[in-house]
């Protein structure tokens, strides 16, 4: 029963991270694609929340080396993204 709850909870975590990824790169994009210098500048805290929710979470989740590198390899993505809107790090 508890390694039920831990599967879930490990499970659950990796798709938060995964989605927090696909929407921060998503609203990554949105920003670099506007003229509009507020709704810019909103896409990009957005972005970044994304980013840094990631950072906080990744430390407490057991990932195997496959999540690890997906995880890994979006974090480079979004933080090359948040670099073109201005983002520094």
């Amino acid at each position: 029963m508890e390694s039920d709850l831990n599967d879930w909870i490990r499970s659950t975590r990796i798709g938060f991270l995964l989605t927090e990824l696909e929407t921060g790169a998503t609203f990554a994009k949105v920003g670099l694609d506007s003229n509009d210098e507020g709704k810019r500048t909103r896409n990009r805290k957005n972005a970044r929340k994304a980013y840094n929710a990631i950072l906080r979470f990744v430390p407490d989740t057991t990932l195997t080396q496959t999540e690890k590198q997906q995880i890994d390899e979006g974090l480079v993505c979004l933080r090359s993204l948040l670099r073109r809107l201005g983002e520094t790090f």
